[in-house]
């Protein structure tokens, strides 16, 4: 192939991923999604497997930087990390489409979707784990067509948004038989109709009054404020003022944001002293973010990003330490197998995984905090509401993306979580993005980025009554046996198909 021709196909994969980062949050053009992968695989074509992994490649560092940019505000080594191994995915699936088309393009076809979804899934494995822009989160504003992800997760959406695009890409090929190409195209108008017509059904008329009356503290504290000198007693200050605030409202449970309280909260008795006085004078159960440590041997501790709750009248405080940690930014992946991994320093954190899934209780009323990070992971959040979670909180600290459009793409996703376990979402965010969702996805008293605000809610604290909370992971795992199989059949494929599809 000459080099002309190589470059067009770099260029033209380079706008391809250009126009999927701008079909997600916060930009509203979700509909994009549906044109710019047909850039991709048109780029894909006549070129062997060794080069669609170079150009699959550029495609995954284009979107990948146009999404993720965010994360150079909080770790630069540890975005080039991210971007590297995220870059690798999309380039080991576009090598691997072009291994089956060189057998069989109908089964390449086949393949495509499945293998997209199978890698979404894949992500959210292992400590390497980074599950971020699945193709179904470019539809959070589309709340009628996402109403299907009570039944197959963020992926029922993923998946038929890659099921529309190669029906597409089909419909357009020349040398696909005239009448399979109008019926491909009829299907990939009709798929995205049915998502929209299920949702219509779906959606009540109303919205439900709640019963539990919430309040979110949004502090709006930047880290040049919070870490330095001064900065534990601003915070502690500015947030009991908002709590105060917030039972005069009658609040009955107060969220701070995580690490909203800078210091070792329960291992400093006078500040912890100072906050339980606050929580039985004002009588009302706070709920914070905070750094925790325990001590398992001599001059060694073990370091968690945690949530603890405080309730009035109460010596005991229920603890969560966070499980899913954001590799190279909280931990550097399998670093306790590898001692060597230790030394590698790139400016992250030096979390342990938490130990439990606690559930927090008061009042016959169950509910589950998830922090930052693990608000991404659709089936680590199911697994909470199977346990008896009545609601979800999710407490986060965005303020290290900066002014990027991250903070406003890990909002979105929160909306999916409520859809999927039909549960009430509460999100507090120090810098924003907070809000209410109720369980069909309809955000409330939602705040701008940057702000500092108090927002009251109420909830119906309720059980889980979702398919896909019941049967979890079951559309990607089968996704991914779908892909092997497509592999094994090529592989032992005698020869290449030749005929027309």
């Amino acid at each position: 192939m000459v080099i002309s021709q190589i470059k067009k196909k770099v260029l033209l994969a380079a706008i391809s991923a250009l126009l999927t980062v701008f079909a997600f949050p916060p930009y509203k053009t979700g509909f994009f999604i549906y044109l710019s992968p047909l850039l991709l695989l048109y780029a894909l074509d006549d070129i062997s497997s060794k080069t669609s992994f170079v150009i699959g490649y550029i495609w995954g560092l284009v979107f990948n930087l146009g999404i993720l940019y965010g994360v150079f505000w909080a770790t630069i080594p540890g975005t080039f990390g991210i971007l590297a191994i995220m870059s690798l995915l999309p380039a080991i699936i576009c090598a691997i489409y072009k291994f089956v088309s060189a057998r069989s393009k109908v089964l390449s076809y086949i393949m495509w979707p499945l293998l997209w979804v199978a890698w979404d899934y894949l992500r959210t494995l292992t400590q390497l784990n980074f599950p971020w822009a699945d193709y179904g989160y470019t539809h959070s504003y589309y709340l009628a067509m996402i109403q299907i992800a009570e039944i197959f997760g963020v992926y029922g959406i993923s998946l038929m948004i890659h099921i529309v695009n190669i029906l597409l890409f089909i419909s357009f090929k020349s040398d696909v038989i005239v009448v399979r190409r109008r019926i491909a195209f009829i299907v990939a108008v009709l798929l995205p109709c049915a998502f929209l017509v299920y949702g219509l059904f779906r959606l009540p008329g109303e919205a439900e009054d709640g019963t539990l009356k919430v309040a979110i503290a949004q502090g709006n504290v930047t880290r040049d404020i919070k870490w330095k000198k001064g900065g534990v007693e601003y915070s502690l200050n500015l947030f009991s003022q908002m709590t105060r605030q917030a039972a005069g409202k009658g609040a009955d449970l107060v969220i701070w944001p995580e690490t909203a309280i800078p210091f070792y909260l329960l291992h400093e008795p006078n500040k912890l002293n100072r906050v339980k006085k606050l929580v039985d004078s004002a009588d009302v159960r706070l709920l914070t973010g905070t750094p925790e440590y325990y001590k398992v041997g001599k001059n060694e501790y073990i370091y968690f990003n945690a949530a603890v709750m405080i309730s009035p009248a109460e010596d005991s405080i229920p603890v969560y330490e966070k499980i899913k940690l954001v590799p190279f930014s909280e931990r550097i992946p399998f670093s306790e197998r590898f001692k060597k991994l230790r030394d590698i320093h790139l400016g992250q954190a030096d979390f342990s995984p938490g130990r439990y899934m606690t559930i927090f209780s008061f009042d016959d009323i169950k509910y589950a905090t998830v922090i930052c990070f693990e608000s991404v992971f659709p089936g680590y959040c199911a697994e909470f509401c199977r346990k008896g979670a009545q609601f979800l909180v999710v407490i986060t600290n965005d303020m290290w993306f900066g002014p990027s459009s991250l903070p406003y793409q890990h909002a979105q996703m929160s909306i999916y979580r409520a859809i999927e376990n039909r549960l009430p979402l509460v999100r507090c965010a120090n810098t924003g993005i907070s809000m209410f969702v109720d369980r069909w996805g309809r955000v409330y008293n939602r705040t701008k980025m940057f702000e500092r605000k108090l927002i009251m809610g109420t909830i119906i604290p309720e059980q889980s009554t979702s398919i896909y909370n019941r049967v979890g992971d079951f559309l990607p795992i089968c996704c991914i046996f779908g892909s092997i199989l497509v592999i094994a059949v090529v592989v032992f494929m005698k020869g290449r198909y030749d005929g027309k599809f």
